[in-house]
């Protein structure tokens, strides 16, 4: 099963020409639908409309597009020390930093629907918050895969970002999603190198990608990767997960995207009948052929 599962993907890979362009829609392993080439117009934004507010004289909540899968935070002073925001549901808890004063950040809501708890921290001293606030909220999605169509904090763009505007250069002939998510997959997995010297320096930090920098530099770490292509196909309509968890190395970031007609791909790398699973740009750019376990932990 795993021999043909590999040769399986090889030959999905090789169905792209030399410029990460498939080269046709009936090379492929399995076929999807034809779908319209999305346009810059219908890149899904967020917005602060400011009809559902929560926080506190600090840090000011804008809840108005729950139903879209997100929330905007920002602070209302510039006197305070370090502030952290826990997003929990279901005992699950995601922790983020408030890490720029005066503007807002997004906040994705990727446990799906129920109600959620929302806590505000500032820090005391070394290690010690102060618990701010304590507030929950009714979210009901208007489609689950919504979050992952958003830039938030963790993938980061804008309609003028740099990644986007190459996804939309790279994906103008394709014609199908399963098309448009192999040929941003090649192009990440061919132009970014493993940054050897970076994953030294941030091993005991948290660092949040920067999708630009990426692609200008032509190299990252499994966060980059999986943030910057999740940034292209976010734009391309394909809902993405960036998912961080652990490997039998240690802590990784990899990616899923949901096609039409196919669903969430996943667990692993194997393209079979008519199921696209688990995509890891990383190790297919370091050319690991990692056949251990994924463990999920945080989905952004």
């Amino acid at each position: 099963m795993k021999i043909r599962r590999w040769l399986a993907l090889a030959l999905l890979l090789t169905a792209c020409s030399s410029s990460g362009k498939p080269a046709s829609a009936q090379e492929y392993p399995t076929s999807t639908e034809q779908t319209p080439s999305p346009t810059p117009s219908e890149i899904r934004l967020p917005e602060a409309s400011g009809n559902a507010i929560l926080g506190d004289s600090l840090i000011q909540i804008d809840a108005s597009h729950t139903d879209q899968g997100y929330i905007m935070v920002k602070t209302l002073s510039t006197d305070h020390r370090r502030l952290k925001l826990k997003i929990m549901k279901d005992g699950e808890e995601y922790p983020y930093d408030i890490d720029r004063d005066g503007e807002y950040i997004t906040y994705p809501l990727t446990q799906g629907s129920g109600q959620y708890e929302l806590r505000g921290y500032e820090n005391i001293e070394g290690t010690r918050y102060a618990v701010l606030f304590k507030q929950t909220l009714d979210v009901q999605l208007a489609e689950e895969t919504l979050p992952y169509l958003y830039p938030n904090q963790i993938v980061n763009y804008t309609p003028q970002s740099a990644s986007v505007l190459k996804s939309f250069d790279l994906t103008q002939t394709c014609r199908t999603e399963l098309e448009r998510v192999l040929t941003i997959y090649n192009y990440v997995v061919g132009h970014v190198s493993y940054d050897w010297d970076k994953v030294e320096k941030v091993k005991d930090q948290y660092v949040l990608p920067i999708v630009d920098e990426t692609l200008a530099e032509g190299k990252g770490i499994c966060f980059d990767y999986a943030a910057l292509m999740s940034a292209m196909l976010r734009v391309q309509q394909i809902p993405t997960r960036l998912i961080t968890g652990y490997v039998d190395e240690g802590y990784h970031a990899w990616v899923e995207v949901y096609v039409r007609g196919a669903g969430w791909i996943n667990p692993e790398i194997y393209f079979e009948k008519e199921t696209w699973t688990r995509m890891d740009p990383t190790y297919a750019s370091t050319q690991m052929k990692y056949k251990g376990e994924y463990h999920d932990k945080y989905c952004y």
